[in-house]
């Protein structure tokens, strides 16, 4: 009976024709109760998301594909994120303290009031990402891209912003600016 409940809750990814090996790892995602989850190379994007439901704090998500998914209002508090393709998605108020989102793709993402404290963004392409009202309180954001981005009324308090490219930046009524961190470092990837 809890096979056929599994099979039910991931029939979503099966009409979508998600790829076997990322099944076989969302069906360890429900087993895991005590330890952290490794989807690290999958390819989720057809998989839905659902807040509460999935344990995602301090999963290994590096290297995986949620290019469009939707993330709002999740847990991602220590997760690794690096090397993740993230574009185009809505990460709307989501838990990011503390997530490693080295060369992530954030491009165009949607990061309205996400918490991104602490997180690592070094090398993150964030360009066209609209990150109102995010936080950035201690995020080391070196060397990152963005360009364009919507930062309107983010909390950057003691952010590290060495090497970051800032061009047509919306930063109306950043908080904290005066706290960044900047220093020269070269930024050859």
């Amino acid at each position: 009976m809890k096979r056929l409940a599994l099979i039910a809750c991931l029939f979503p990814l099966l009409a979508y024709g998600a790829n076997q090996s990322d099944l076989e790892k969302l069906i360890e995602l429900k087993k895991a109760q005590d330890h952290h989850v490794d989807l690290s190379h999958a390819d989720l994007r057809n998989y839905m998301f659902i807040p509460g439901k999935i344990d995602l704090q301090q999963a290994n998500l590096s290297y995986s594909n949620l290019s469009g998914v939707d993330l709002s209002n999740m847990n991602l508090q220590g997760a690794d994120l690096s090397y993740t393709d993230l574009s185009n998605a809505k990460l709307k108020s989501a838990n990011l303290t503390d997530t490693n989102l080295d060369h992530a793709n954030l491009a165009n993402a949607e990061l309205q009031k996400a918490d991104l404290s602490r997180a690592n963004l070094s090398f993150a392409n964030l360009m066209t990402a609209k990150a109102q009202q995010a936080i950035f309180a201690k995020a080391d954001l070196t060397c990152a891209t963005l360009d364009q981005a919507d930062l309107t009324q983010s909390n950057f308090t003691e952010a590290t912003i060495s090497g970051v490219t800032l061009v047509n930046t919306i930063t109306t009524d950043i908080v904290g600016y005066d706290s960044v961190v900047e220093r020269q470092v070269p930024c050859e990837n």
